[in-house]
């Protein structure tokens, strides 16, 4: 229950820069400055954020660049990138709401496109993440959020139970891959902030 108060805080949370931290409770999150030349292509009605696996700190959920304009962008692991100014690219930014259901959905800055568990890969381990237009009562893009006692959050799909992953054989480099797994106890790549 905290992580959902803590979460539905954000919304009013202070603005921030990307390399400080906004704490809501125990959880931790990265504000994202966006400037006006940065591509978003989304009106700034609310805070941005970025988010990253636990198991890799230096690293951000990032849309590709090079797929970004249509439906099944690629949603990969990048290095975060933080501008002279504080700004961060908007490809790597986030809007993060809360639905009547209860449940989340995280719309990338950039595309306005939202992150969305592929249905052709849904019914199994390494379901592919990517971004996808806005579809009325697609569970498939709505996300259960907990927290886990080390402050950090888990992202579960709601159409298949499985959670955002970040693939440990593609860690610690540029496109990494981003999948749902089965829950995984101290799966630190399994873990969000």
């Amino acid at each position: 229950m905290t992580v959902l108060a803590g979460f539905s805080a954000l919304f009013g949370a202070p603005a921030a820069q990307a390399d400080e931290h906004v704490n809501l409770g125990q959880l931790s999150l990265r504000p994202a400055k966006i400037n006006g030349t940065s591509g978003a292509r989304v009106a700034a009605e609310q805070q941005a954020y970025l988010l990253g696996p636990a198991s890799d700190e230096s690293r951000c959920l990032d849309a590709d660049l090079g797929t970004i304009d249509g439906n099944g962008t690629r949603v990969q692991l990048w290095t975060c990138i933080v501008n002279p100014d504080g700004s961060v690219p908007a490809n790597q930014a986030w809007y993060i709401t809360q639905i009547p259901e209860g449940h989340y959905r995280f719309q990338n800055v950039w595309s306005g496109r939202y992150l969305d568990a592929d249905l052709g890969t849904i019914d199994s381990n390494g379901t592919k993440i990517q971004l996808w237009d806005y579809i009325a009562a697609a569970s498939n893009q709505w996300f259960s959020v907990t927290e886990n006692p080390e402050g950090f959050l888990r992202l579960q799909n709601v159409r298949n139970g499985r959670y955002l992953d970040s693939d440990l054989n593609t860690a610690g480099r540029d496109g990494g891959v981003v999948q749902l797994w089965d829950f995984v106890a101290g799966a630190k790549n399994q873990w969000w902030f």
